[in-house]
């Protein structure tokens, strides 16, 4: 059979970014944390994971750091992607980053939010060293998709303070590491060409690869959903989750936000297994905040789902608009918007105050 070759401007193509249908009521309550032990020791293979569920009003699930802490019992990287901006997401992610078993588990957090070319500044961070905030924020501000997106939404410069917090409870050999995941670009000289041709997964990828695999560490990658999928039957190349199976022969778990009407008797921010239930053979499309992909299972693009309730309940997380009226942040992303060719209106985009309610949009169904 001819191999298929998934690239990331193919899958957008073909995603359906968001299901049109809501669905019904759910719990605000979250999972208990009652079902997984904890776990000693940083080391793991890649054999199959059985993730302990709890009852969830009813729907059965578990918290999602009961699944990480499940799955790095057996695995060496955990990915979990999110759709960009959504609030629900970064509040399960702190409740994830704040469990007191993490740091037993999990030696590096690989975020595709940060320019590489700012590792240094990263590390002294979450090390606990002072750092200027007019140098932490070229962390998320400059990477390859400035002005774009900015990643000064605030949950992204969150994950930064609540590692560094966490560390502060730590050894120093116990802490963990932020590795940024973005190319290393510096805007005051790149041109436009470079910009275009930043190979994001490949970059990512290869930080997991010598960062993590090939120094026998353990890593959660926080990225975009597009990043963290599984290739699909027959297809190479695309998401750098499937580069790292692709060139290191580890197979990281994926744990990938979504909602169905199927999912109203769940509590929110719950995970649920993909194998032996009915999202492994449910069509990605069909599910609701979620990029999948009209004909692909789910279960082909991850090992379990994040339910975060109903998609009207759901709310995205916003920059300050203040921020951009700092002549000269404005005139550095007016200048990138020129450079780049960035098709949107600036000022539109980010000196306007906006609603907080996700915006659903409408995709192609299947």
């Amino acid at each position: 059979m001819t191999e298929q070759r998934l690239t990331r401007r193919g899958l957008m193509v073909g995603a359906a970014t968001v299901a049109g249908a809501a669905f019904g009521s759910a719990p605000a309550a979250g999972a208990s944390a009652a079902g997984a032990a904890s776990v000693g020791g940083r080391a793991g293979g890649d054999s199959h994971v059985v993730i302990e569920t709890v009852n969830a009003s009813g729907g059965g699930g578990t918290g999602l750091a009961d699944a990480v802490v499940a799955a790095f019992r057996t695995r060496r990287v955990v990915a979990i992607g999110e759709v960009h901006g959504q609030q629900e997401h970064h509040d399960a992610l702190q409740t994830l980053l704040f469990d007191p078993r993490l740091p037993a588990v999990v030696d590096d957090i690989v975020v595709e939010f940060g320019n590489a070319l700012y590792q240094p500044t990263a590390d002294r961070f979450v090390s606990g060293t002072a750092v200027e905030d007019r140098d932490l924020r070229l962390i998320w501000r400059d990477t390859t998709q400035s002005p774009v997106s900015t990643w000064d939404a605030p949950m992204y410069e969150q994950v930064y303070r609540t590692v560094r917090a966490v560390n502060w409870t730590l050894q120093a050999g116990e802490r963990l590491r932020v590795l940024l995941g973005d190319p290393p670009i510096d805007w005051a000289t790149v041109t436009r060409e470079e910009v275009e041709g930043a190979d994001r997964d490949g970059h990512m990828a290869g930080v997991v690869r010598d960062q993590v695999i090939a120094k026998g560490r353990r890593a959660l990658i926080l990225c975009g959903s597009v990043h963290a999928m599984h290739a699909p039957p027959g297809a190479s190349g695309g998401g750098a989750v499937q580069l790292i199976e692709e060139q290191t022969g580890h197979r990281p778990y994926v744990i990938l936000d979504g909602g169905h009407d199927r999912l109203a008797g769940h509590a929110r921010r719950v995970v649920l297994p993909a194998e032996g239930s009915w999202l492994a053979t449910t069509d990605s499309g069909e599910f609701s905040y979620f990029p999948g992909i009209c004909g692909i299972p789910f279960g082909d693009l991850a090992d379990a789902l994040l339910y975060l309730g109903r998609v009207e309940d759901q709310t995205q997380s916003l920059w300050n608009p203040a921020i951009y009226l700092d002549p000269e942040y404005w005139a550095e992303l007016e200048r990138r918007k020129t450079l780049t060719g960035a098709p949107f209106d600036l000022a539109a985009r980010y000196r306007q105050e906006q609603s907080v309610v996700w915006q659903v949009g409408g995709g192609p169904g299947c």
